[in-house]
């Protein structure tokens, strides 16, 4: 396999509503040393669309998990055209073959709804749960553990601790999060909107 690097990058979905975003994320990316970035995009409202219904009509936490799941489909639409149209995959095998034949700078936006359906549970490593415990900080973790590569969350915001147990409690990450992320080597997360640093984030064992 190529040594072209991995990262997963996980777009909040509060960035997605932001009149700034493509000309900052355009510019953090090419800011960025060589290498594939795998975006992941937030569900942002629309699953808040899918938590409000849930709260209201008991639709139960494994439907409103896939509804969520559908919408994910859809911001990574929203984002693949935030970036003049950046190429939209669904797969581990697309992901790794683009790795293979890419050099330089390359991005693609993931859509993770056929990989939750069908590709994530033959996998090594814990599955995630069906539950209101999982965003797209999780469903990043999870992609970027099964593609050994680096993750970045890219958020609003500055977490409250980089200890990630703590952002977790905090809500700055999900629940499952501490869970997701401990297999992974490199963790961080970047306040877009205020910077293009990268803060590491640590576990318990590092």
């Amino acid at each position: 396999m190529s040594e072209f690097p991995v990262v997963v990058v996980k777009v909040g979905g509060s960035l997605l509503g932001w009149r700034e975003l493509p000309q900052r994320l355009t510019g953090w990316l090419r800011s960025r040393p060589a290498g594939l970035h795998v975006l992941v995009a937030g569900g942002g409202a629309l699953c808040d669309v899918v938590r409000q219904a849930d709260a209201r009509f008991a639709l139960g936490q494994e439907r409103a998990h896939w509804l969520c799941i559908d919408a994910l489909s859809i911001t990574a639409r929203i984002l693949s055209r935030v970036l003049n149209n950046a190429p939209l995959v669904d797969s581990l095998v697309t992901v790794k073959a683009l790795q293979d034949k890419q050099r330089g700078h390359a991005t693609c936006v993931f859509d993770p709804r056929p990989f939750l359906q069908s590709e994530e549970s033959p996998q090594a490593g814990e599955a995630l749960p069906h539950t209101w415990d999982i965003t797209t900080d999780s469903i990043a973790a999870r992609i970027a553990n099964c593609l050994s590569a680096d993750l970045v969350l890219l958020k609003s915001c500055d977490a409250p601790s980089t200890d990630i147990e703590a952002a977790s409690g905090a809500g700055f990450v999900d629940a499952f999060f501490p869970h997701a992320a401990p297999p992974l080597r490199h963790i961080g997360y970047v306040n877009l909107r205020r910077g293009n640093e990268i803060v590491p984030l640590y576990g318990a064992d590092r």
